[in-house]
C-alpha cells in the first residue's frame, strides 16, 4: 500500500514542475480530443497495441482522485446491492517521435461490495457459475491493484507494438462467512500492421492471459453455520462436493488475436474482427487439486465504423457486434470415503450464449469555442442460458436505444466545461424461463428475484460534467461528477462519481 502511494504521488510531483511550461491553447485541444466521442468509437482498432501509434494528435497525462458510490437493488444477488469505492488513477500517453509511441497507467482502489449473497468468490463475471455460495452473505470488501503499459514503434512500412498489464485483487469479510480471496491478471499482447498503397493499414494481433484466483472460507462462531453450495449453473449444484469444501483454486487462460484494416490518416473508415479462447478450471486444494470443473469459452467481435468530414461538421456510422459461447463441464465422482474422490467422468451441463449488436450514429458541429456531438443508438441483444440436468433455462431478447449529446466550451485558455448527458431504454420483448428447483426455497426465491430483474424493462438517464480550470500549483486541475439514474418498474438504481485531478 505505502509503495503503491509512492507510485502514485510521482506523477503529481512531475506534473506540478511541468505545468508553467504548458501551452494553454494545447491543454485544451487535449482536453477536447480526451472527450471525443469520434476517438471513443474508433477505440476497438486499438486493440492492436501498434494501432496506438497514431490514435492521438497530443500526449497527455492525467492523474486523479475518485470516489464511486452506487445503489444497486434491482441486480442479481451474486453481484450485491451496490459499492462503495475510492481510489486513484494514473495514465499517460506519449508520443515520443512521429514514430514512436509509449503509454501506462497505474491504479488502486478500495471499498465494499454491498450485500452480496449466493457468491463467496472474486470476479464473479470470470468464473460463473462455479462459485461457492450460502444464503447469509454480507458485505464484502475489496482492495484492487492495476498496472498496464505499451510501446510501439515504426520501422519503414511496418509499424510493431507490445503492450502488458497486471492487476491483483483481495476481496474479504469481517463476519461469518469468512471469505478470503485472492486473484491475479496478467496479460500480454503483440501486434503489427503494415502501410498499403499509402492509403490504409492493415494489422493482426495475438494475445494471451492467465487468470488465478485463490478461494478460503472460513468461520469463527461455535454456533453453527449455514450450508456452503459448490454452485453449477441456474440454482444447481453439486450435491456430493457441497456443504464441506472451504478451499478453491481457480486457474485458467485466454488466449486469442484478431485483424484490423483502416484508413491511414485519420481513421476515417475501419473494419476490425477478433477472437477469443478461454480455459478455465476450478480445483479443490482440500482434495490433492481434485479437479471440480471446467469452463471452455469462445468470444467472436466486430467493428466496423466510416466517418465524414465537411468544414465544421463531423459525422459517421458505425456498428459492434459480440457473441459469447461459455460452457460449463462438470467431473462427476465416486466418494470412498471422506477423503478420498475418484473421478468416473465427466458431463457438460452448462451453457450460456450471449450475443449483442449495436450501431451508432455520430454528428458533430464545432463553432469557435463550443463544440457539440450527438450519438444516438440502436441495439439488438439476445441471452440464452441452459442447464440440461434437470433442465432449466432462461430465453431473453431485448431492444436497446437511445442518445448521448455532449456539449464542451472553452471560455478561456483556462477554463473549459464539458457537460455530457444520455438517455437509453431497454425492452424486454420476449422472455421465458423455467427453473427445477423445487426443494430448496431459498434458492428458488433467488432464481426468481434474479429472473425479474435480467427480463425488467427499464430506462435510464445520465449526467456527466466535468470542470476545467487553473490553481495556482496545478495549473491545469479539472473536478467532475457523474450520476446515472436507472428506473425499473419495482424501484431504482443510483450512481454517483466525483474526481478530481489534474491533465497535462
Amino acid at each position: 500500500m505505502k509503495h503503491f502511494q509512492s507510485i502514485l504521488i510521482l506523477p503529481v510531483l512531475f506534473l506540478c514542475s511541468e505545468m508553467h511550461a504548458q501551452d494553454n491553447d494545447t491543454i485544451m485541444k487535449k482536453i477536447h480530443e480526451e472527450y471525443s466521442y469520434e476517438r471513443s468509437l474508433k477505440s476497438s482498432i486499438n486493440s492492436n497495441p501498434a494501432n496506438v501509434l497514431g490514435s492521438r494528435k497530443y500526449d497527455i497525462t492525467v492523474f486523479n482522485i475518485f470516489t464511486q458510490n452506487s445503489n444497486t437493488p434491482n441486480e442479481i444477488q451474486q453481484k450485491g446491492k451496490g459499492k462503495n469505492i475510492w481510489g486513484a488513477e494514473a495514465r499517460t500517453h506519449q508520443i515520443l517521435d512521429p514514430k514512436t509511441t509509449v503509454w501506462g497507467n497505474a491504479s488502486y482502489s478500495q471499498g465494499k461490495n454491498k450485500q452480496v449473497v449466493w457468491n463467496e468468490n472474486a470476479d464473479y463475471d470470470i468464473i460463473y457459475p462455479y462459485v461457492a455460495a450460502d444464503s447469509v452473505g454480507g458485505d464484502m470488501k475489496f482492495e484492487n491493484y492495476a498496472f498496464s503499459g505499451g510501446y510501439s514503434r515504426e520501422f519503414n512500412s511496418f509499424t510493431i507494438g507490445i503492450t502488458g498489464s497486471y492487476r491483483a485483487s483481495l476481496s474479504y469479510r469481517d463476519l461469518d462467512p469468512r471469505p478470503k480471496n485472492t486473484s491475479a491478471n496478467f496479460s500480454l499482447a503483440l501486434g503489427a500492421h503494415k502501410m498499403m498503397f499509402g492509403k490504409f493499414k492493415i494489422g493482426a494481433y495475438v494475445e494471451a492471459e492467465k487468470y488465478t484466483q485463490k478461494h478460503y472460507l472460513s468461520f469463527v462462531s461455535n454456533q453453527g453455520f449455514p450450508m456452503i453450495y459448490n454452485m453449477s449453473g441456474l440454482g444447481n449444484s453439486n450435491e456430493l462436493l457441497s456443504g464441506k469444501l472451504r478451499q478453491a483454486y481457480y486457474e485458467g487462460w485466454s488466449y486469442g488475436g484478431g485483424l484490423q484494416i483502416f484508413e491511414a490518416e485519420n481513421r476515417s473508415w475501419y473494419l476490425t474482427a477478433g477472437i477469443k479462447k478461454l480455459n478455465l478450471d476450478k480445483l479443490l486444494t482440500e482434495y490433492t487439486d481434485l479437479n471440480a470443473s471446467r469452463i471452455d469459452e469462445q468470444q467472436f467481435n466486430f467493428s466496423l465504423g466510416k466517418f465524414f468530414e465537411t468544414g465544421r461538421i463531423s459525422w459517421g456510422i458505425s456498428a459492434n457486434g459480440n457473441h459469447i459461447n461459455r460452457k460449463g463441464t462438470e467431473n462427476l465422482f465416486l466418494n470412498d470415503n471422506s477423503r478420498n474422490y475418484i473421478q468416473i467422468g465427466s458431463a457438460q451441463r452448462y451453457n450460456h450464449q450471449i450475443t449483442d449488436i449495436l450501431l451508432k450514429g455520430f454528428l458533430e458541429l464545432e463553432h469557435k469555442k463550443a463544440k457539440s456531438s450527438l450519438l444516438p443508438f440502436f441495439g439488438w441483444l439476445q441471452e440464452k442460458e441452459n442447464y440440461n440436468n434437470p433442465v432449466s433455462f432462461i430465453d431473453l431478447n431485448k431492444l436497446i436505444y437511445g442518445a448521448d449529446y455532449q456539449w464542451i466550451n472553452t471560455f478561456t485558455d483556462k477554463l473549459a466545461l464539458s457537460v455530457c448527458m444520455g438517455l437509453a431504454v431497454t425492452d424486454v420483448y420476449k422472455k421465458d424461463a423455467a427453473f427445477s428447483i423445487s426443494n430448496k426455497p431459498g434458492i428458488q426465491q433467488m432464481l426468481q428475484e434474479n429472473y425479474s430483474y435480467q427480463s425488467s424493462d427499464f430506462w435510464q438517464a445520465k449526467l456527466d460534467v466535468n470542470f476545467h480550470f487553473s490553481l495556482p500549483v496545478i495549473k491545469n486541475a479539472y473536478a467532475g461528477g457523474k450520476m446515472v439514474y436507472s428506473d425499473f418498474k419495482n424501484g431504482n438504481n443510483m450512481f454517483f462519481a466525483a474526481t478530481i485531478g489534474g491533465i497535462f
